[in-house]
């Protein structure tokens, strides 16, 4: 029998072409109506996600707070999502995806006892490969979207289907036939829909999710009576239509998948479609990144601080990450809202690191009080958040200590050699810190001398007319006075000579004005509309136009040091009508660190222009990796002759911390490093990551018609914007490179503390968890109640790993747990250590009890 369901939803958009108070307003408004009409119509059932809301209704109306309550009891309110927000899945890091998940399960199960097991993203920009695990982690077995029916190239074949994660966890997976607000008015429209579900799976049960979206307003009394009306006519004998819940919908759907084989995607869910939100509003993505590593980094030294005595700031942490967790609402994190959502969120942000920032240093002052800092001169304790032991880059600000200049010794007495610098207009003291331990400090001394004496360091700097040459015992770079580009670097354990002959590292400024060249092939949306979203570089009607940015302003050596030399190149690029954009690429080179460095400065005043850095390689793969949210993928380029037309879609992806192109005859490959960039794409033998792009604003609500909507506004990302690139070569590919550990600590420095000489138990060198193998600890917290210590690790290789986690006498007890921090099963140590195995690209939740 034919059955179709239907479900009364209202998405909300938590900020889009409005900012949050109007988005309370707007829930205020939705929910009253819902409650309203659920009194006047009895069978009337309702659904609703996002934990944000309904904490927002607790804190302002309690009143409406008790009228969802008794709903949800009677079971015509249906909670869906389990997450804080509708979220983007490719922007934020693996942690946050799992808080997420940890925040929105845990809200909705203390206040409504309801363990949410869809997940509900019905209009987030893609899908990232690694999320059906941490969904499967934190109690989830369904997920809905209806996003991918936006496809510009393919059309997405499926309805249902299990969706797998690399490590082989499932959900099974709903894509609707219809949007997320349907009207109801177009009887036919459904019987489409039930007909491409038949052929398409051999199914005969519809869901229709009906009411008002983006700017909620839930039902009209309209929806209702017209559901009522194909209830009454449509129902016969060989069908039903009938008001449902989705989790009953997904109960069938579940029946129907042990009956028959279903399609199993073991893949990224692409949406080709909205590929600038990867690039669109720079400075939230690079908040993003800030705030997520001092998140994690507080969370850590904070659980530290907590064993030697110090109180957990429990209640400032959930804060800081909620807001965190906000932004990451996709039209918040991908770029596509309002001015004026950007500069409240701003504000948030710098709210959130000031607290974030308090909670390190109160938790590196309650360390450092216990640690034995006897001896000549300041105790410099340089502390390591990450599970390895780690030589890095120590920068310290010396700006609040006068002109004075100061020595650097290490543990024995010996000079290390350190180098005064200006960045960003403080003074500060850089050095190399060695054999740093694993979250743990290592110190070293600060002693105030006449004059700062030369220090001897593999790091060499020599200058010709045409030529500047940056050395260290690693990497040789070769930069070209006449363009100020960086047209040679060899890896020189290898002898490998990175960049393509006759080719250089660039700035790349392309055209990416609107085009009505491509729309979405089943919602019918065109590109043109999408400004803030979609890249249009290679739509222009008369092919690709760049501008290489190649003749400088000045080239010239800024700094020449023993721990540190740097050349700036400076561009300027002009645009007919608008003010001159600045450019200027650092690029630096340390001593002892097989990383070359490029700082990208750039006072932006371009509109629909976007820059790409290119990198050529001097060998070829059709295939380049990416770090993802706790994982990584390989993706074909679509520049290969192999390229399927899906692949072809993909010509600008998502991407994390790290990219790699890796040739496998010649055993050698280049991993490119970012500190708050997130789309790139490649050529066989080209990694490009895309620097900025300047679209304009989309309008405010509401836009009165299409010429509203495509009038040019305001454009965006406007003013300064500093990146800092990596390049790494390395011999094997990225696994034998260690590139995931190089990108964590590219993102999270070495953390420096001055304190004065006194006693304590705590030797000079001390590590409080290590991890030996090759899988990061990248959480370690309080439980969120009880009083377990959280550590959570994953295996980044997708080969499996054995790992020894060496624990601090005081740890007791062991248990594995689940992304909630719900106990699974015990876990035995022997003689302080615990050791685990962890399967290809699984992410492991310890807790440990004292």
């Amino acid at each position: 029998m034919d059955t179709i369901r239907l479900l009364g939803h209202s998405h909300i958009d938590a900020v889009w072409l409005w900012t949050k108070d109007e988005t309370l307003r707007v829930c205020v408004d939705t929910f009253s109506n819902v409650l309203d009409l659920m009194d006047k119509y009895p069978g009337l059932i309702f659904c609703q996600s996002t934990a944000q809301y309904y904490e927002w209704i607790e804190k302002n109306r309690p009143d409406l707070f008790e009228r969802i309550r008794a709903r949800i009891r009677e079971g015509r309110w249906e909670v869906v999502g389990g997450s804080w927000v509708e979220f983007d899945c490719n922007l934020p890091s693996g942690e946050s995806l799992v808080r997420q998940m940890l925040y929105g399960k845990r809200y909705f199960m203390e206040k409504f006892g309801v363990d949410v097991d869809i997940a509900w993203l019905p209009d987030s920009f893609g899908y990232s490969w690694t999320l059906p695990q941490i969904l499967a982690k934190s109690g989830i077995k369904y997920f809905l979207t209806q996003k991918l029916r936006w496809n510009d190239t393919t059309v997405f074949p499926y309805n249902v289907f299990w969706w797998q994660s690399p490590d082989g966890s499932k959900v099974l997976s709903h894509q609707t036939l219809g949007s997320y607000s349907e009207s109801l008015e177009n009887v036919e429209e459904l019987m489409r829909q039930l007909l491409m579900l038949r052929l398409r799976h051999g199914l005969t049960d519809l869901l229709v999710l009906f009411g008002y979206g983006d700017h909620g307003g839930g039902l009209s009394e309209q929806h209702v009576e017209r559901a009522l009306r194909l209830i009454k006519e449509y129902s016969s004998g060989e069908r039903v239509v009938k008001f449902s819940r989705a989790s009953e919908y997904f109960s069938q759907l579940e029946k129907h998948a042990k009956s028959r084989d279903i399609p199993v995607i073991n893949d990224e869910l692409y949406l080709q479609f909205h590929r600038g939100t990867y690039i669109t509003q720079a400075e939230i993505k690079k908040w993003n990144r800030k705030v997520e590593a001092l998140a994690e980094n507080a969370e850590k030294l904070a659980t530290i601080a907590e064993s030697l005595g110090a109180k957990y700031p429990l209640l400032p942490l959930r804060e800081a990450w909620k807001t965190i967790l906000f932004y990451h609402f996709h039209d918040a994190i991908c770029g596509s809202s309002i001015k004026e959502v950007y500069e409240e969120a701003e504000e948030d942000y710098e709210k959130a690191a000031a607290a974030l920032y308090k909670i390190i240093e109160d938790s590196l002052t309650a360390i450092a009080k216990h640690v034995n800092t006897a001896g000549e001169g300041t105790s410099l304790l340089i502390f390591n958040t990450q599970s390895w032991t780690r030589r890095g880059i120590v920068s310290l600000d010396v700006s609040g200590l006068g002109e004075r200049v100061f020595s650097v010794s290490d543990q024995h007495g010996e000079a290390v050699p350190s180098q005064l610098v200006n960045d960003g207009g403080k003074r500060r003291l850089i050095f190399i810190a060695d054999g740093v331990p694993p979250i743990g400090f290592k110190e070293y001394r600060l002693t105030t001398t006449k004059t700062q004496q030369p220090s001897p360091s593999g790091l060499s700097i020599a200058e010709t007319h045409e030529r500047i040459r940056l050395e260290n015992e690693y990497l040789s770079a070769e930069i070209d006075k006449n363009s100020g580009l960086l047209v040679g670097l060899e890896h020189k354990p290898t002898g490998w000579s990175v960049i393509r002959r006759g080719e250089a590292v660039a700035i790349h400024i392309f055209e990416d004005k609107p085009s009505s060249a491509r729309k979405a092939i089943e919602g019918g949306f065109e590109a043109v509309l999408f400004d803030a979203w979609e890249i249009y570089i290679f739509d222009q009607p008369d092919g690709v136009k760049s501008f290489r940015l190649d003749k400088p302003v000045s080239v010239e050596v800024v700094e020449k040091g023993p721990v540190r030399s740097a050349v700036a190149s400076r561009y300027r690029f002009s645009q007919e009508g608008r003010q001159d954009t600045e450019i200027t690429v650092r690029t630096v080179l340390y001593s002892a660190i097989p990383i070359l460095y490029l700082e990208v400065e750039m006072d932006w005043r371009a509109q629909h222009k976007l820059a790409k850095l290119s990198i050529p390689t001097s060998i070829e793969s059709e295939h380049i990796c990416y770090e993802i949210p706790y994982g990584h993928i390989y993706r074909r380029t679509p520049y290969s002759k192999n390229s399927t037309t899906s692949e072809r879609g993909k010509h600008e992806v998502p991407g994390q911390r790290w990219a790699d192109i890796t040739s496998e005859e010649q055993r050698v490959g280049l991993s490119v490093f970012n500190d708050c960039k997130y789309g790139f794409d490649a050529t066989l033998n080209e990694v490009r990551v895309t620097l900025i792009r300047s679209p304009s604003y989309p309008p405010r609500w509401p836009a009165s018609g299409i010429e509203r909507w495509l009038a040019e506004g305001e454009p965006t990302d406007q003013g300064r914007h500093v990146a800092t690139i990596g390049l790494y070569p390395h011999a094997g590919d990225w696994r034998d490179a260690q590139t995931v550990r190089l990108a964590i600590e590219f993102n999270n420095p070495l953390i420096a503390k001055l304190e004065e000489a006194h006693a304590g138990p705590i030797p000079k060198t001390y590590s409080f968890i290590a991890a030996d193998g090759d899988a990061p600890i990248t959480a370690l917290k309080l439980a969120e109640d009880g009083d377990h210590i959280v550590l959570r690790l994953y295996e980044p290789h997708g080969r499996g790993a054995t790992t020894t986690l060496k624990l601090q006498a005081e740890v007791k007890e062991a248990v594995e747990a689940d992304l909630l921090e719900r106990p699974l099963k015990p876990l035995t140590i022997n003689n302080g250590q615990l050791k685990l195995t962890l399967n290809p690209h699984e992410i492991k939740t310890i807790l440990l009890r004292k």
